[in-house]
């Protein structure tokens, strides 16, 4: 993964595509283009792209075939895996000198922690969102007033992601127009929308929002009509559902192959008010199953699996992860697993 041309761009950010990751990627452009303090001293052209861990790689070639090595790399609010890890390992061989920085709050990331800490020193780890990782980073580097609209997201992120507070009707608008925004980019995977929504939230200066607010509705829209999708056929399959220890297992592989299988496994949850996993398969034939539970138990079932020697990554949060199965575990070793795992929970 080498860089091709001969001009250079500084800074490099790839963070994800949602209200987390566009307002962590917002923070470090304002500390980097208005502020001039990170992650280097002055102002400097910074590259910024939108990625998942799957388009993760696409996103860093992007970076390359702008310029050379960046001075600097950021990272934020992608989960490792065992694939983006590989592809790091490949770009720090090939650009030695560049500053890589991680910030992240899933448990996959946590949990591969050492692989990263011997890429970099500067990795930023723990449970609280993305944005807000950032958010403190910022601030212990003397960055202790970020813009107005910056300061709103990074509060309506924390709603979004930790679950509800008591609000003001001020703050309600704009944890709406952030889960509004979260959606749409999610939904859309419209790059330069993406890129202008970070460099809106950054910019210091009064802009109107750089979209048309008609075509976030119609997205959430959208979207809704996914969600009822997804409950009906989470009350197919609940029906369908099998006692595996304290877990019920539900296997939805050429039952459900389109995207939503985490807001599917959260549904299955809700009805059956008992930890939950689902088994999907994606259309690239990797098995991946969804484990959702109350408090950290899901994790704790997703490391046990990793540890049998059944899965191979983790992805998700606390109480909702996401593994990939090893091509060669059949459903009768997965079901044992998970039995004994279940006892976790």
């Amino acid at each position: 993964m080498k860089p091709r041309s001969l001009v250079k761009i500084p800074v490099g950010i790839i963070a994800d595509w949602d209200a987390d990751g566009v307002t962590a990627a917002a923070m470090l452009y304002y500390a980097q283009y208005y502020r001039k303090v990170y992650p280097l001293k002055g102002r400097h052209e910074v590259s910024l792209e939108p990625a998942g861990p799957r388009g993760f790689k696409d996103a860093l070639q992007h970076i390359l075939e702008a310029g050379n090595c960046p001075d600097a790399l950021a990272v934020l609010d992608i989960p490792l895996t065992k694939d983006i890890h590989e592809v790091l390992l490949d770009f720090m061989r090939d650009c030695k000198g560049t500053r890589l920085i991680y910030i992240d709050h899933h448990f996959s990331t946590i949990y591969m922690s050492k692989k990263l800490y011997e890429l970099s020193e500067e990795i930023y780890l723990g449970h609280k969102p993305t944005a807000m990782l950032t958010y403190n980073l910022l601030r212990s580097l003397g960055v202790r007033h970020m813009t107005p609209r910056l300061e709103a997201f990074m509060k309506a992120v924390g709603v979004l992601e930790r679950g509800a507070r008591p609000l003001t009707e001020a703050e309600r608008r704009v944890v709406k127009l952030a889960a509004s925004i979260s959606k749409a980019c999610t939904v859309l995977r419209d790059k330069e929308l993406w890129r202008k929504l970070v460099k809106w939230l950054a910019s210091p200066l009064p802009q109107d929002m750089p979209f048309d607010t008609k075509l976030v509705e119609k997205v959430v829209k959208i979207a809704e009509e996914s969600d009822k999708e997804i409950a009906e056929k989470a009350k197919e399959l609940a029906i369908t559902a099998k006692r595996v220890g304290y877990i019920r297992f539900v296997d939805a592989r050429g039952k459900w192959v389109n995207r939503g299988s985490s807001a599917l496994a959260s549904k299955l949850y809700k009805i059956l008010k008992q930890p939950v996993a689902l088994l999907v398969e994606r259309d690239d034939g990797v098995r991946l199953l969804i484990i959702r539970s109350k408090g950290r138990g899901a994790y704790r079932v997703a490391t046990g699996l990793v540890k049998e020697g059944v899965a191979e990554d983790i992805g998700g949060h606390s109480g909702l992860a996401i593994v990939r199965l090893r091509e060669d575990v059949d459903l009768v070793t997965l079901e044992n697993v998970l039995r004994r795992l279940s006892l976790r929970l």
